[in-house]
C-alpha cells in the first residue's frame, strides 16, 4: 500500500473543510438585540432583555413587592415617559424585577408581551417630530406586528427617578 493510494480522514477532510470554513467566515454576522417587550399606558415598549431579571405576578395589593427575601417598593416607569399605569386585576398583573447591579427596582406594567430578539439594523433612531422623540430615556422604535414600539432605557430612567426622589 502506498501513501499515494490511501489518504486519511485529516487529508479527507482538510480538502473540503476549508471551503465550508472560508463560506462560513465569508457569511456577514448579524447582530441582535433581544427585549422584553410590554405595554404601559397602552402603548408597546420595550427593555433589554439584560436589564430584566424576572417577570412576577404579585401576590397582595401591597405598596411594596415582596421578591428574593427583600421589600421593594414599587417604581413607577410609567410617569416620566408620560403614561399611566393600566395594569388589569389579579392574574393580569405583572410587574417587572428591573436590576442593576445591586440595585432592583419592582416596575408595574400593563402587560408582557413577549421576549423578542430582533436584528439591531430594524432598531431605528426616534424621528425629530415623533410624539416620544424628546422624553429622556427613550432612545429607539421598532416595528413589530403592526405596533411601533419604543425601546426605553428603563435604568436610566428608574436612576434618574430614584436621584431625583433622594434630593427631595
Amino acid at each position: 500500500m502506498s501513501s499515494a493510494r490511501f489518504r486519511s480522514v485529516r487529508d479527507i477532510a482538510g480538502s473540503g473543510g476549508a471551503s465550508r470554513l472560508a463560506r462560513r467566515r465569508a457569511r456577514p454576522a448579524v447582530e441582535r438585540s433581544t427585549f422584553v417587550v410590554i405595554s404601559l399606558g397602552g402603548d408597546r415598549m420595550a427593555i433589554a432583555v439584560e436589564s430584566v431579571e424576572r417577570v412576577v405576578r404579585p401576590f397582595s395589593s401591597l405598596p411594596v413587592m415582596l421578591y428574593d427575601g427583600r421589600q421593594l417598593p414599587y417604581a413607577d416607569l410609567a410617569k416620566p415617559l408620560g403614561r399611566a399605569v393600566r395594569f388589569g386585576e389579579g392574574d393580569q398583573r405583572r410587574v417587572l424585577i428591573v436590576r442593576d447591579g445591586g440595585r432592583r427596582w419592582a416596575v408595574p406594567v400593563d402587560t408582557v408581551h413577549e421576549v423578542h430578539a430582533i436584528e439591531t439594523a430594524h432598531v431605528l433612531p426616534m424621528d425629530a417630530e415623533a410624539r416620544d422623540a424628546s422624553v429622556e430615556g427613550v432612545q429607539a422604535h421598532f416595528e413589530r406586528q403592526g405596533h411601533d414600539v419604543l425601546v426605553v432605557d428603563a435604568v436610566r430612567i428608574l436612576s434618574r427617578t430614584a436621584a431625583a426622589r433622594a434630593r427631595t
